[in-house]
């Protein structure tokens, strides 16, 4: 009598077991035949990060542009991370173009272009009186006396008042009054100076886009602000 107790309780306890195991399985939602739980991937467990705003980009753009500019090394991955930041703002990329040559090249500060003007103001003032690219050493002398004449009030050439007026400006800092000035000159005086303007060229559109892009950037986070 003992023994047939004891195997219908053993029964009970293992139909209990299976009965357990289905309702187990049902209740996941699993098929009955799959007993080994899903495996879940590290990256899928963690939330993915939002989008970063589209409207922030070319801020962002800005922030990694404005430190170069006031530097005279070319500044190419800056440049190349700032255009395709701002890639679908067509305001901001406006601004940002104009820089690719000094990207590219440099600009030269205002101390820099003072600094290298006398040699090309030298070269100015011989074209200016007919001599080529090499008039020789008395030449030289005469050009530079005749540029310090101008500096201590002398009347001058045409040439010699655009570059005393240049070098002045220069002197302030101020690259872009220093292009108007020399924007007076024409013929061989001008072809002279060519070389050195393209970088006196470059400082005035980096100066003016740094201005720029800045007073968009703030205006842009004003207006993100309210």
């Amino acid at each position: 009598m003992a023994g047939w107790r004891d195997h219908a309780a053993l029964g009970l306890a293992g139909f209990g077991c299976l009965l357990g195991a289905v309702a187990l399985l049902v209740a996941s939602g699993r098929p009955t035949g799959s007993l080994v739980p899903p495996l879940v991937s590290p990256a899928a467990a963690v939330p993915a990060p939002l989008p970063m705003r589209d409207a922030a980009l070319p801020l962002l753009a800005v922030e990694i542009l404005l430190p170069h500019l006031p530097r005279p090394a070319p500044f190419p991955r800056a440049f190349a991370v700032a255009t395709a930041l701002a890639a679908e703002d067509a305001q901001m990329l406006r601004l940002l173009l104009p820089l690719a040559e000094a990207a590219a090249q440099g600009a030269p500060t205002p101390r820099l272009l003072a600094e290298s003007l006398p040699a090309a103001a030298d070269a100015a003032v011989l074209a200016e009186m007919g001599f080529g690219p090499d008039p020789g050493w008395v030449a030289n002398r005469a050009a530079a006396l005749m540029r310090l004449g101008a500096s201590l009030g002398s009347a001058g050439t045409p040439s010699l008042s655009a570059l005393q007026e240049a070098a002045e400006h220069l002197a302030k800092g101020d690259a872009a009054s220093a292009e108007a000035a020399l924007s007076r000159l024409a013929g061989p005086p001008a072809e002279a100076l060519a070389p050195w303007r393209a970088g006196l060229a470059r400082r005035v559109a980096v100066d003016a886009a740094a201005r720029q892009l800045a007073a968009l950037a703030l205006t842009r986070a004003q207006e993100a602000a309210r």
